[in-house]
């Protein structure tokens, strides 16, 4: 079904709804930074266990369990078993 004044079989172009590219802007051949990291694996490990703690004082076991859980991931990566 065409709108007046269109010719039969017209199709409006689709919107693009997609994200734009990540180097978007940036000149080629520049590199993406490396991720930075804040402390060895075990510092995170301890870092995430305290907060787990934390979360544990306040009363929130589920928050409590996702902070053990992340604490587990940087212990495996500590251990290199991940």
């Amino acid at each position: 079904m065409s709108r007046p004044g269109q010719p039969p079989g017209f199709r409006p172009p689709r919107p693009q709804f997609s994200k734009p590219r990540q180097n978007a802007g940036q000149p080629h051949g520049t590199a993406r930074q490396p991720p930075r990291v804040n402390g060895s694996a075990q510092q995170k490990h301890a870092q995430w266990l305290t907060r787990a703690d934390e979360a544990e004082r306040a009363g929130d076991s589920v928050q409590a369990e996702l902070c053990r859980q992340y604490a587990e991931h940087w212990f495996r990566v500590s251990r290199g078993q991940e």
